[in-house]
């Protein structure tokens, strides 16, 4: 991949890349290309600073979700999940906000699994729904579906 404003520098298969003119003592942005992304992977950042001190090395890191882009709408007894609810997936590492109508982006997904949706407190204010994708959802760029929270 790429790191923008840098001529020839890219990563290597590990995600290593050496910036060979950054400004000691000042704040220098870290940008990555993300115009050569794969499809299946997404960022939660793609610009960092880093500042770093005479002769140092630093280290910009960079949050990938590698996995399947969901457009999730979800429904709760019937009507959409409330706007603003929080999302997070099976394994807690990611998760998203509740749009208009039910909507949620999630990213970095598995073909299968579950979400827990929670929008305040106490019983009635959180549920989990499941889903499952075709396999040929990981040729897709973004994968659309409608899940019952229960």
């Amino acid at each position: 991949m790429k790191v923008e404003n840098q001529t020839g520098v890219r990563t290597d298969w590990r995600g290593y890349a050496v910036m060979p003119y950054a400004t000691e003592y000042r704040e220098n942005r870290v940008a990555l290309d993300t115009n050569t992304l794969a499809d299946n992977v997404d960022l939660d950042d793609a610009v960092v600073s880093v500042v770093p001190t005479h002769g140092a090395i630093v280290r910009a890191e960079f949050k990938a979700h590698v996995g399947v882009k969901i457009l999730m709408t979800l429904t709760h007894n019937g009507k959409p999940v409330p706007f603003g609810a929080m999302v997070t997936s099976g394994d807690n590492q990611s998760g998203s906000i509740v749009a208009d109508n039910g909507q949620v982006y999630l990213s970095g997904m598995p073909l299968a699994g579950s979400v827990q949706v929670k929008w305040g407190e106490g019983p009635g204010a959180n549920c989990m729904a499941r889903y499952r994708l075709p396999e040929e959802s990981q040729k897709h760029v973004l994968s659309q579906l409608f899940a019952e929270c229960r």
